[in-house]
């Protein structure tokens, strides 16, 4: 017979494994330590979950979720081309990649050891990749949707490629070389916007 589920020991799962990966990290930690965490039997945990990668996606989803509202919001409410473009880049990168929680480096390990057998659904994936084109087209209304597309995805390998020198604890992990080489990338889009050429910084 089928276990009956409880909301209770699902958030208590959670809960024990955000702490675990911020602590032991991803890789480090495994489904018998958060279940000895979350005072349950690790048979009990994949009732709730049907792996280690499952559980690391339902700590991350709904943090970055989250903060890429905020930063849609805080985007939205900042005036000018430019700015905007600033505020974008600067925070997805260094405000989420780069973000001290453990979240983004949970997420860069778990994606870097998954096996072909573990079940990834993509659709957060997709809704950031949205909301970034949202952005985009929003503070760049000259641009096309093939830029917004192409645009996106660089900002999502960019967005990975500074969470991975997080985890590798870099000296020169802040951020700062691929913002400012998105500005670069943006410029000319400005510049378009406002039908003029304007000398790349």
């Amino acid at each position: 017979m089928a276990r009956q589920k409880s909301e209770q020991v699902r958030q208590a799962i959670l809960e024990a494994a955000q702490l675990l990966f911020v602590e032991k990290g991803y890789i480090a930690t495994t489904i018998s330590m958060i279940a000895r965490s979350a005072k349950t039997s690790q048979s009990n945990v994949y009732v709730y979950f049907s792996s280690k990668i499952e559980i690391a996606f339902a700590v991350f989803d709904p943090w970055m979720r989250t903060k890429m509202t905020e930063l849609e919001a805080t985007v939205a409410a900042t005036p000018g081309a430019e700015a905007k473009v600033d505020m974008l880049v600067t925070g997805l990168l260094n405000g989420i990649a780069a973000a001290p929680s453990g979240h983004t480096l949970t997420l860069v390990q778990a994606l870097a050891t998954a096996k072909p057998t573990d079940a990834y659904n993509a659709d957060l994936l997709k809704w950031t990749e949205e909301r970034l084109r949202v952005m985009i087209s929003a503070a760049l209304p000259a641009s096309t949707p093939d830029e917004n597309e192409a645009l996106a995805q660089a900002l999502m390998l960019a967005f990975d490629g500074v969470a991975l020198r997080q985890n590798l604890r870099r000296a020169e992990s802040d951020g700062e070389p691929p913002i400012q080489a998105f500005r670069r990338v943006f410029h000319p889009l400005i510049a378009r916007g406002l039908g003029k050429e304007v000398e790349s910084r």
